[in-house]
């Protein structure tokens, strides 16, 4: 999870008996000490756009315009996929993440002070290429993709665009006047100012998958919109509607218990309270949104945020959703972790388990010591990453800080606990984490950690054809001038180890050029499969599934005294060396339709052309890196 400071938050609660959604507190920008109505300014809501989305195909169903059991190739006959299995996705996998795609198609589907068509156009064909990562409707593992093909849905059903129909069917009905898309609130006045590392002005990022997380909103009016959930109110759809879209098929606690368009349908401190909670949250790169919904108390929680995470944010909305609920009687109790037993000693079943293990981002080994306790190393990362859990009494480990074979170990504050299970055929280390923020916010999940990597053998020219690339980094490549990877994802690297043959830390080896995904696991969100391709002699890495490229570092000149002018390609970046001398400052002229990105030694971005406040004088430090970015025809001046 990214953190960043805040630099503006809003939050809004609505009960039944008010006549509208009243702002807790006004937003406060800390950067540049103004104040601002809370219900003036706009924000996008990211993923919380999803549950838009599904109350758009909620509306269709209960007009019989669509049955969300059906094949989605009955709303949409182009859709393809290299898969046959995506004929088996339903209406109802889409929204509720199960449907077995592979996650996101990124592309330029997040822009700064941009808006695009691309993503939606091509969405379709994106992803006739791509497989699927599982059976539609075995698991759930969160997908942006899903929601995309729902905006589609809805598009084709409802017969006009996806902007237009939120506007006519959510938006006027609830009288919210100022929700929209960023193809009707782009650029205005209201919208959220943002900011990098918290204090430095960065152009507003706006999210081209509307259905999947395009909606921007105000928190009264997200707030209004929550309330078109509550039991009883059917100005967009009927409570049968809503039932689904607040069920969840889930039994097993560790995998995702998602609802339709809700990211979560059951708390258990809720529930035990006897009321019934549904949320949802979401984030672009700088802007995030939580909303907590008491359907059948009738109360709505939005906060917004500039900076943070969406996290904090439905913690915040909880938080205020116990405050609503205290004063109509009803107390809800949020137990703290309590304290394990350990033992010195780990059973010896538990040896069997000794082995690699992989997630969608890292490799892992895992072993006992001496029986004495359990080692989870990182053994992917730059720096090999260790952490070690002790045995309880409760058959599980819990995560320790501190020495243990000094005897110094404690039990970690914010509480992890993991067990071993097996799910068709496939060992998994699963955990229960506890989060306490502050003395008063505190936050149980449980979810499926890492996959035990099966034996991949492979001969040993493809080894060492991977073995080559160890360590080595690739920089973005195909992304729009305005796309945000530029900022937040510049470059990947290629990690080997020899503990895992077969393995690198972007997945599992296929031949001398191929990676693929070899992640089967709930939860497991935004897999990759890699093919190395060869442009004017050097490597490219294309992430097919995600339309996304990076070219190698031993493509990237140093940018000498020599160069003045930078000839601009549209969707190829021209990344350049900065070299070990003194830190000095560029002047550029930048044309519209360009971008420019500076990074130091550590590939941190430390300046861009969408920080308004720096005007075109551009700092480089040494043994940093620049990209100029543009169109076809447009031309960087620099004066060095």
């Amino acid at each position: 999870m990214k953190k960043n400071r805040i630099a503006a938050l809003a939050a809004a609660v609505m009960v039944a008996a008010s006549a509208a959604a009243v702002p807790v507190s006004a937003e406060r920008d800390i950067v540049d000490n103004k104040t601002y109505d809370s219900h003036d300014t706009l924000s996008c809501v990211g993923s919380v756009s999803k549950t838009f989305a599904a109350a758009a195909v909620m509306q269709l169903a209960d007009q019989g315009k669509v049955d969300i059991d059906k094949p989605i190739t009955e709303y949409l006959p182009d859709f393809r996929m290299a898969d046959p299995r995506y004929k088996d996705i339903t209406v109802r996998m889409l929204m509720n993440h199960t449907s077995g795609l592979m996650g996101t198609t990124a592309g330029d589907f997040m822009l700064f002070d941009d808006r695009d068509t691309a993503p939606h156009d091509t969405m379709l064909q994106e992803l006739s290429t791509q497989r699927l990562k599982a059976d539609p409707g075995d698991f759930g593992a969160y997908c942006n993709d899903g929601f995309e093909l729902v905006e589609l849905i809805v598009e084709q059903v409802g017969g006009m665009s996806f902007t237009d129909y939120i506007e006519k069917n959510i938006c006027k009905p609830l009288g919210m006047q100022q929700t929209g898309t960023a193809w009707n609130v782009f650029r205005t006045d209201e919208q959220v100012k943002t900011f990098w590392n918290g204090d430095v002005l960065l152009a507003a990022d706006y999210c081209m998958d509307l259905g999947s997380g395009g909606i921007h909103s105000t928190a009264s009016e997200l707030c209004t919109f929550g309330s078109a959930f509550f039991t009883g109110d059917e100005r967009l759809i009927s409570d049968k509607s809503k039932k689904e879209m607040n069920k969840t098929a889930v039994e097993d606690k560790y995998e995702d218990g998602f609802g339709l368009g809700w990211d979560q349908v059951e708390y258990a401190d809720y529930d035990a309270a006897g009321v019934k909670v549904v949320s949802k949250g979401g984030d672009t790169m700088n802007q995030h949104a939580g909303l907590v919904v008491a359907p059948d108390e009738k109360i709505s929680v939005a906060v917004l945020s500039s900076g943070g995470s969406s996290m904090y944010n439905e913690l915040m909305a909880m938080a205020l959703m116990d405050i609503a609920l205290s004063e109509k009687g009803i107390n809800v109790q949020h137990g703290s972790a309590e304290k394990k037993q350990t033992l010195d000693t780990v059973p010896e079943k538990y040896l069997a388990y000794e082995d690699i293990y992989i997630t969608s981002e890292a490799v892992y080994k895992v072993t006992f010591p001496d029986r004495k306790y359990m080692e989870i190393a990182c053994i992917s990362s730059d720096k090999e990453k260790v952490q070690d859990y002790m045995y309880t009494s409760d058959d599980d480990f819990v995560l320790m800080d501190g020495n243990i074979s000094s005897g110094r170990a404690v039990q970690s504050k914010q509480q992890e606990v993991l067990t071993f299970r097996n799910r068709k055929g496939i060992d998994y280390i699963c955990c229960d984490n506890y989060f306490e923020v502050g003395s008063k916010n505190k936050l149980s999940m449980s979810s499926y950690k890492m996959q035990r990597a099966e034996a991949n053998p492979v001969s040993d020219s493809v080894q060492a054809a991977w073995d080559a690339r160890n360590g080595k980094k690739y920089y973005f490549y195909n992304g729009k001038y305005s796309n945000t990877y530029y900022s937040e994802m510049p470059c990947v690297s290629v990690k080997t180890v020899p503990e895992a043959k077969g393995y690198t830390s972007l997945g599992k080896i296929i031949d001398s050029d191929n990676l693929r995904s070899a992640l089967v696991m709930p939860g497991g969100r935004d897999l990759q499969d890699i093919t190395v391709k060869n442009e004017n002699g050097y490597e490219i890495l294309d992430i097919t599934n995600c339309a996304v490229e990076f070219i190698s570092e031993d493509a990237i000149p140093e940018l000498d005294s020599s160069v003045t002018e930078i000839n601009l390609s549209t969707k190829k970046a021209k990344w350049f060396r900065i070299g070990a001398a003194e830190n000095k400052t560029l002047m550029l002229d930048i044309p519209e339709n360009a971008a420019v990105y500076v990074y130091d030694q550590y590939d941190r971005m430390t300046y861009s052309s969408y920080m308004p406040n720096y005007g075109n004088a551009v700092p480089v430090p040494a043994n940093g890196k620049i990209v100029f970015l543009g169109e076809d025809g447009g031309i960087i001046n620099i004066t060095q």
